[in-house]
């Protein structure tokens, strides 16, 4: 009958509401708790669509502390919660190849994600990433260690993260920016805890 659709409608709506709202506490609860600040947008143009990502956060600790573990990329999945497995497969110079694999999820998604990209490194002050192969549209990152940085007055070191993403899955409107913005925040959290730990 038309009533028990309508419920049967309102109920599934309800229950969305619930899903969705849950999503987004999860997402503000997890920022809350981090060291970082990261702000991800979606954005769209040329028939494409693709997240922009910027994160940031202070670490007491120098530049050279904080490039020995961001460029320590086969120990980075003992800190790193989602990476799997992070294999350099080449160096040439300042230049590496690198394999990883990792599995994202939030609340009942789950995806693996396994990529080959190529490294630039400019010591002790940026990390460029661009995606060679594998489980993404486009994937393009840089990380920035700024050394005159200034938090509360004390000399530090800030960490930038910026990353054009798009994966090959699909990801539902409603919650790819939470999905995204919950991911980056627990990677780039961790990496600023390391830091800290290896520089005291």
């Amino acid at each position: 009958t038309l009533a028990c659709h309508t419920r049967r409608f309102f109920y599934a709506g309800t229950r969305w509401i619930v899903f969705l709202s849950m999503l987004l506490a999860c997402g503000a609860s997890a920022q809350d708790r981090s060291h970082v600040d990261v702000q991800v947008r979606r954005t769209r143009g040329e028939g494409m669509s693709w997240f922009d990502i910027n994160a940031s956060g202070f670490v007491s600790a120098t530049p050279q502390d904080a490039w020995k573990v961001l460029t320590d990329y086969e120990r980075l999945p003992q800190f790193v919660p989602e990476l799997v497995e992070s294999k350099v497969v080449k160096r040439n110079g300042n230049e590496v190849l690198l394999e990883q694999e990792s599995r994202a999820g939030f609340l009942f998604f789950s995806y693996r994600l396994k990529m080959a990209v190529r490294i630039t490194e400019q010591p002790y002050s940026a990390i460029d990433i661009k995606l060679v192969s594998g489980s993404m549209k486009q994937y393009e990152a840089r990380w920035e260690l700024d050394g005159a940085a200034q938090e509360h007055g004390r000399r530090c070191t800030r960490i930038r993260y910026r990353a054009r993403m798009e994966p090959e899955f699909f990801i539902p409107p409603l919650i790819g920016e939470p999905f995204v913005q919950a991911s980056v925040t627990r990677t780039v959290d961790a990496v600023v805890k390391e830091i800290e730990k290896s520089g005291r």
